[in-house]
């Protein structure tokens, strides 16, 4: 788990957005600082530094990545798949940090299984989860315009041959938009979804929002949670296995 130093590319992200030369030029020597102490095993400080960034309002999968490799060296699993999750939703492809993020999960204690899908859905998850979602509103966008302008050239053409090959295309062509469209919902809903991870060594999954409601299950740092609904301190949250109950906000983080 290496740290990544690209410093400039870090500059025009922060100039970009809206910090000024001296803003920018802080959390550069503090990227650097950081970065430096990750690098001689001060991890503790290289978080708290990678932190300092992030409170700035720097949005760098960089510093989101790094962050997470100096938790998971101090070994705070949490910490580290929070930031792991959030360096993925601000680079979805970033095969490194979906690596690390599989490593780190399979170190939660107790892990709850996930329910099995089948391998053609599991492969087409695994590249839509690689796509970013301006990259796919591209492509649908594509797939319309180009769409739209086949069923025009149909409706205007005489020849027959022309028309057969022209409907062919729009068959196509629709089959296209119709599964862009679809990895579109799906990003969307990805990029969306209110995800938390929870934060504490053990947490009892409640049956309602007070603390005397009975114990459903116990879930374990590092797990991921969605959260359905807040009320007076407490998160209703679901697991991918459809269980679901009331926990503490603060043993919980968002995404």
């Amino acid at each position: 788990m290496t740290y990544r130093g690209r410093l400039r590319w870090l500059v025009a992200v922060v100039l970009a957005a809206g910090a000024g030369r001296v803003a920018g030029a802080s959390a550069l020597d503090l990227f650097e600082k950081a970065n430096s102490a990750y690098e001689q095993g001060r991890y503790d400080e290289a978080a708290g530094d990678y932190e300092s960034i992030l409170k700035d309002g720097v949005r760098d999968p960089r510093v989101s990545y790094n962050l997470g490799n100096a938790y998971f060296k101090m070994g705070r699993l949490g910490l580290a798949i929070l930031n792991y999750e959030r360096a993925l939703r601000l680079d979805p492809s970033d095969a490194e940090a979906r690596d690390n993020l599989e490593f780190a999960l399979g170190r939660i204690r107790d892990r709850v299984p996930e329910p099995e899908s089948p391998y053609p859905i599991r492969a087409l998850q695994g590249r839509l989860d690689a796509i970013p979602s301006n990259l796919m509103t591209l492509i649908f966008l594509g797939a319309y315009l180009v769409g739209g302008g086949v069923a025009g050239a149909l409706l205007v053409a005489r020849d027959e041959t022309r028309r057969r090959l022209l409907g062919y295309a729009l068959l196509g062509g629709s089959l296209v938009l119709l599964i862009a469209g679809g990895g579109l919902a799906y990003r969307v809903r990805q990029d969306y979804a209110k995800q938390a991870i929870v934060m504490q060594d053990r947490v009892d999954v409640l049956s309602g929002p007070a603390a005397d409601n009975t114990v459903l299950f116990t879930v374990h740092e590092g797990t991921r949670l969605e959260v359905r609904n807040r009320l007076d301190g407490w998160c209703q949250v679901s697991l991918p296995n459809s269980l679901s109950g009331w926990v503490p906000a603060a043993s919980v983080e968002e995404v």
